[in-house]
């Protein structure tokens, strides 16, 4: 969840100059010496900096967003926190300060309080794709799914290439058991998808896992199958493909691709996978002749 969540830590930071007050132009300067300590990953120093801006021009609504980014990269989330709101209190109207703090908030798992720093950001910029995909996922965890459903199609209107939420959709439909909706959404995923790459592979996986869910196990195993022409050890495909086979009475296939599964599991599998696929093969090799 963390990559996902935070995702951009530099990108957003701001150097920035110019004929002001005293106090201004000093806090410019340390916020400056600040961003240019983080871009050679010197987090703490930076932060150490970013703060004296902050300190010495309240007001510099740049500085807190800065000291945010550093906090977020020294996984200081409540910090990032602080530092947000009173980026907001400077600067209420900055949509982008809002949707931050809305992906510090999910760190946090304050769904409900990442859900109003959303809100605000598309009240203030009904385009931001990214913030609809959050508020999504926010709504899942709140367990309200239709808002979610919504939030995730208004993620695909606003930012037609962004994968995820194509990903997201169709999953959800499919949990929700309407398989055609999850279909169509996948398929329109592989215009997005970058041929060849991990991320199709992940699609033809979703896709497959619907047809599953259909009982189409013959398009189901062609999906697995694409999906590992693409990654050839993708456990998740592995998994699948053997658990449609022994679906579908195909046995010596079951068995070989739990088998890999199996073998081909990392520790980062999870532990009823691996059970179900053992469990699985012991009953399959106890029905062969």
């Amino acid at each position: 969840m963390r990559a996902q969540a935070v995702g951009f830590v530099l990108v957003g930071l701001i150097l920035m100059g110019g004929n002001c007050s005293r106090a201004r132009v000093e806090s410019m300067n340390e916020m400056n010496a600040g961003v240019e300590l983080a871009q050679m990953k010197r987090f703490s120093e930076a932060a150490d900096s970013l703060e004296k801006a902050a300190a010495i021009d309240p007001t510099n609504h740049q500085a807190y967003f800065n000291l945010a980014i550093v906090r977020i990269e020294l996984r200081s989330f409540s910090a990032a926190r602080e530092a947000l709101e009173r980026a907001i209190i400077a600067k209420p109207d900055t949509a982008g300060y809002h949707e931050k703090l809305g992906t510090v908030l999910m760190e946090l798992e304050d769904w409900k309080g990442a859900v109003s720093a959303f809100e605000s950001a598309l009240e203030l910029d009904p385009s931001l794709h990214k913030a609809h995909f959050k508020l999504g996922r926010c709504s899942e965890e709140l367990e309200d799914p239709q808002s979610a459903l919504h939030q995730y199609t208004a993620a695909i209107k606003t930012g037609p290439r962004f994968l995820p939420s194509y990903s997201a959709l169709g999953r959800l439909y499919a949990d929700l058991k309407y398989p055609d909706h999850a279909a169509q959404v996948l398929k329109e995923a592989f215009n997005v998808a970058m041929p060849g790459t991990e991320e199709e592979a992940n699609i033809h996986h979703l896709l497959g896992t619907v047809f599953q869910q259909q009982r189409k196990y013959d398009e189901a195993i062609a999906e697995f199958q694409a999906a590992l022409a693409i990654v050839p050890g993708m456990s998740d495909a592995l998994f699948s493909l053997g658990w449609t086979y022994a679906l579908q009475g195909n046995d010596e296939e079951a068995k070989r691709y739990l088998d890999k599964y199996v073998m081909m599991a990392g520790t980062d599998a999870p532990d009823h996978y691996l059970r179900a696929a053992r469990d699985r093969l012991a009953e399959l090799r106890t029905e062969s002749p």
